[in-house]
């Protein structure tokens, strides 16, 4: 079984997409993880910079893969901080409710999976990117481009909510944007070719699970099968 969603994007900026032609909303878990947000919180969440590739880069450190997209956003601060993150699943039994919807979305446990609190802060913003690509989406950096490398058909990410939406958040996958959202709620989208951003522009912090791993046919289906009117009670 493979992604339901369209490859590659289209890069036409004024054309509408619509849900679930590369991005969707797959459902809603409903659950008390408010003490697992606290321990993530007090574990401490460690700030990630436009032009770090990899997690346990050192302050203002470069990853030399990210060369061009310092190039392409020397007003925009290339080393500025994008969000603020832990990695949970290095302090097992630490975070059990998120552990619960890491089990809950069947991911491919043999292959490498990668579980975060983000923490979008106030006044932080993640540019718009393609995460394998780093600068900014060109269409003619993706289309036709032979060096242009997609991701494994099998990897996809997950964001999920873990606290209400307050005014001000966004989340933009192609030309559709999210707000609104419900704690819990659930969102993947076409990892290889689709450009994506967030802000947050509110007075609160924005915390998320960011889950990257391979999919199982099971996973699939959950994709397939879910929707925003979807309830997962953990």
């Amino acid at each position: 079984m493979t992604s339901p969603f369209k490859i590659p994007y289209h890069f036409d900026n004024f054309k509408v997409d619509e849900e679930g032609d590369y991005s969707k909303i797959i459902g809603i878990f409903k659950g008390d993880w408010s003490e697992d947000i606290a321990t993530a919180r007090k574990i401490g969440t460690v700030p990630q910079r436009y032009n770090e590739q990899e997690y346990g880069h050192a302050a203002n450190e470069a990853s030399a893969g990210h060369k061009e997209e310092d190039a392409d956003n020397p007003n925009g601060q290339p080393e500025a901080i994008m969000f603020t993150k832990v990695n949970f699943d290095k302090h097992p039994g630490a975070c059990p409710m998120f552990e619960k919807i890491v089990d809950f979305l069947k991911f491919d446990h043999s292959k490498k999976l990668t579980q975060k609190f983000n923490d979008l802060v106030p006044n932080n913003q993640l540019m718009i990117h393609i995460d394998n690509l780093p600068g900014m989406p060109r269409a003619d950096r993706v289309l036709n481009n032979p060096d242009f490398k997609l991701q494994d058909p099998d990897k996809l990410r997950f964001l999920i909510m873990m606290e209400d939406w307050q005014p001000g958040q966004m989340v933009q996958f192609g030309n559709k944007i999210y707000s609104q959202w419900r704690a819990g709620t659930a969102i993947t989208w076409e990892w290889s070719t689709l450009p994506h951003a967030t802000w947050n522009g509110s007075w609160f912090n924005r915390g998320a699970l960011q889950l990257t791993g391979s999919a199982t046919p099971e996973t699939w289906d959950i994709i397939r099968n879910g929707s925003a009117d979807t309830i997962y009670n953990i």
